[in-house]
């Protein structure tokens, strides 16, 4: 039975113990009550959880029998008889220890904590039971400290330290123990030795001696910085020295936990964490009242006790399960740790760490694949940089693309896998990390849409850039990919895609020129314009245009491009070599014209080797090269001011222009164009003559043939004949009168003023007309029969 004692401090439980057990009941037996309990890292009386609390006995060693006893609270210290080490330690505060947690040395649980109590001197006892095994670690010069739970002190003038242990002694609390060196042969403990217990290692002045090379020691205290790794207290700054180097950088010596020895190590590298704002936001904000601390990854390699702090951002530590790859790409752009790997704009991994290649020349990039997503990363898939928001402006249109606000804010980095993507990537897999999508495109047929790729190749600088469009009759119908040198021709090579559903509109006869949006000729007439999309006015553009139906198009043809459109009409017309005896007014506007209607004009214009004359490279209608034989004479044909009018006025404007007399004769391609004489020229075809005269008199390229006062034909030019005794003029009847002429006709002088008179007789004046008084001519007649 169960029943309250009189005075209502505790309970008395009436109990009836089995016969047997009646040598037992002595006056040092004990009993207790087992509860469920969870304390020290161990869960104890989880079975009453079911079957309830119960009462638990031990045999005292006493000869006297009694039957009245005290209960205890919590189960009694381990009997002195059981074989271990028993020692005291004296500390003024008990932390977050209790019965039952852990004593350390080396990381090695070595035994616990019995019991405890309160003295009258206000310290705290604690009891330690060290299992027999390792009770010969424990010498008189060991050294106990406190390595459980938080500890803060200062304050937020002079700075904070927080000191956390390990998970598990965070939550159950633990002690360390460990001999110096100088003290390793001090006299073995004996139990009921009693021994400090300091707060910290710190405080125990027992650590492994380190030093860090720092840059400066802005923010570092000496007995204040910690050294954490994942947020755990692994040392702390002992002292700080300034180098005698050129730079006068600081040394800091640190004290390291002996738990953490396994760091030194050669390839360990150290990182300073202090605040830091960006456009993510203030990252390590609890740095600002703490003050930075020094943290490390662990490497591998040879025992190394002085590293040289990083100035690279510490690589993040891998906080959720999935696949590492590492991405190559020349920089980092704006990519830092932590910035998120997207897939389909879904956050599937992070960067981990950016840190330079070996040689120096490349960034690499390492990335974390969560699970279940990092199947997706296939060995041929594609990486690019995205910054959120990509912007394609021009004068016709405004695309603007965002991507996830996390992304568009911070970068980010995405990737994708091709139509029939191949297996999927073992981690460690490298890959190329392109500076955008238009990069990647470039690099990755993948990425192209699909459609006709053309190579164009260029003697000359090209206006256009990648992606600036290619055109057909002012529809964009493709688009340029690429542009590269040619170190053997010397060539530009433009790579040109034509999309799928155009490629039809491409044939070998083809024809492709620079279009640079905006085009103009002006002439006396007239002022002609021409205006492409506004898009290839800004950033230059290709057009092409297709005379033919050729069928067929032979792989990896490569085209001409041309550096206009007149030049790409130009490839099939007839050329000819052109010389002047002087260049002055020519050049690619002046034009060849054949009875008033232009045929071609002038291409190129140059010296021949010896520097005396003008050779110009003319192209013209193919049409017209039956025009163009021995025979033929061309003439250069400029402004004329005379008795008779001005002539040719526009050629002020325009400059002059080329006149073409065809003749009889075999084909030819090069001609000397007489540049010598000026006049009206020849507007029409006709029946070319030849007028001999002792002189020319007033006659010039332009003066009237007359048939009873009817022009029918003019002189087109003169020269002198080969002995120089006489002046040939040429002539030319229009065909429409070419049937007057015949071996009899008669030429004469028509000029000025015949006056004849006698002092009998009188004076009679005549002239042919008065055209032909101001501007002379020629007059024929051809006898009857």
């Amino acid at each position: 039975s169960i029943e309250i004692n009189r005075d209502l401090t505790g309970v008395i439980l009436h109990v009836t113990m089995s016969r047997e057990t009646r040598p037992g009941l002595v006056e040092d037996t004990k009993f207790w009550v087992v509860r469920p309990e969870i304390s020290a890292g161990r869960i104890s009386g989880l079975e009453t959880l079911i079957s309830g609390s119960y009462i638990a006995v031990k045999k005292g060693t006493s000869s006297r029998e009694t039957h009245a006893f005290v209960g205890l609270e919590k189960p009694p210290a381990v009997d002195t008889s059981t074989p271990g080490l028993r020692v005291t330690l004296k500390t003024p505060k008990l932390y977050s220890l209790q019965r039952g947690s852990r004593v350390y040395t080396k990381n090695l649980a070595i035994g616990r904590v019995d019991d405890y109590k309160l003295e009258k001197d206000g310290t705290i006892s604690l009891y330690l039971f060290i299992q027999p095994e390792f009770s010969h670690l424990i010498r008189e010069g060991t050294k106990f400290w406190n390595s459980s739970g938080i500890s803060v002190t200062g304050n937020l003038q002079n700075g904070l330290t927080v000191s956390m242990e390990s998970l598990a002694s965070l939550i159950y609390g633990g002690i360390t123990c460990e001999t110096p060196d100088k003290l390793k042969d001090s006299p073995p403990a004996r139990s009921g030795q009693t021994f400090r217990l300091h707060k910290d290692f710190q405080e125990a002045e027992y650590g492994i001696p380190m030093t860090l090379q720092l840059a400066t020691g802005s923010g570092i205290v000496a007995g204040r910085t910690k050294v954490l790794y994942r947020g755990l207290k692994v040392g702390v700054v002992k002292k700080l020295d300034i180098n005698k180097d050129a730079f006068h950088t600081v040394t800091a010596t640190i004290l390291l936990d002996p738990r953490a020895e396994v760091i030194l190590r050669q390839n360990t590298r150290f990182w300073v964490i202090r605040p830091q704002v960006s456009i993510e936001g203030i990252k390590n904000l609890e740095t600002l009242i703490t003050g930075p601390f020094i943290t490390f990854q662990v490497g591998d390699g040879p025992y190394r006790d002085h590293f040289v702090v990083e100035s690279t951002p510490m690589p993040r530590p891998t906080l959720r399960p999935g696949s590492a790859y590492v991405l190559h790409s020349p920089n980092s752009g704006s990519l830092t740790i932590g910035t998120p790997v997207l897939y389909r704009k879904i956050v599937v991994g992070e960067i981990t760490n950016i840190q330079l290649e070996d040689n120096e020349h490349q960034v690499r990039t390492s990335i974390l694949v969560y699970k279940p997503y990092d199947h997706l990363v296939k060995t041929n898939s594609i990486f690019w940089n995205v910054s959120g928001i990509h912007l394609d402006a021009s004068l016709s249109s405004i695309k603007l693309n965002l991507s996830s606000l996390r992304s568009m804010i911070a970068g980010g980095i995405t990737f994708y896998n091709p139509t029939g993507a191949g297996e999927a990537a073992e981690p460690g897999t490298g890959f190329t990390l392109y500076e955008s999508f238009a990069e990647a495109a470039q690099a990755e047929p993948a990425l192209q849409p699909r459609g006709l790729i053309l190579t164009l190749t260029s003697g000359e600088p090209v206006p256009v850039r990648v992606g600036s469009p290619v055109n057909f009759k002012e529809i964009k119908v493709g688009e340029v990919m690429d542009m590269d040198l040619d170190n053997k021709t010397r060539q530009l090579k433009t790579q040109v895609l034509i999309y799928e559903k155009f490629r039809k509109l491409v044939n070998g006869s083809s024809r492709f020129f620079v279009q640079s949006g905006l085009s103009a000729q002006f002439s006396l007439r007239e002022i002609k314009v021409a205006a492409g999309p506004l898009d290839t006015l800004i950033n230059g553009g290709i057009s092409f245009l297709t005379p033919a139906d050729t069928p067929g198009l032979k792989k990896r043809r490569v085209f001409t491009l041309y550096p206009d459109r007149e030049a790409a009409l130009n490839r099939d017309k007839l050329r000819l070599t052109l010389h002047f005896s002087q260049g002055q007014g020519l050049g690619e506007w002046t034009k060849i014209r054949y009875q008033g209607i232009e045929i071609g004009h002038l291409n190129t214009i140059r010296f021949d080797e010896s520097l005396r004359d003008v050779v110009a490279e003319a192209v013209v209608d193919r049409k017209t090269a039956s025009l163009f034989t021995t025979g033929s004479r061309l003439q250069l044909v400029g402004p004329a001011v005379g008795l008779d009018g001005i002539h040719h006025l526009e050629t002020i404007l325009t400059g002059p222009f080329i006149n073409l007399q065809p003749g009889p004769g075999k084909p030819l391609r090069e001609f000397r164009v007489q540049v010598g004489a000026k006049g009206k020229g020849v507007d029409f075809a006709g029946l070319d003559i030849v007028l001999e005269s002792d002189h020319r008199g007033s006659l010039k390229p332009g003066s009237p043939i007359y048939y009873r006062q009817v022009p029918v034909g003019m002189i087109t030019g003169y020269d002198l004949s080969a002995d120089g005794r006489q002046v040939l003029l040429r002539g030319v009847i229009r065909p429409e009168h070419s049937h007057l002429v015949h071996r009899s006709t008669r030429f004469w002088r028509a000029s000025g003023i015949e006056v004849n008179g006698g002092l009998f007789s009188g004076v009679s004046v005549r002239t042919e007309s008065v055209e032909a008084l101001l501007k002379g001519g020629v007059a024929m007649a051809t006898p009857e029969g």
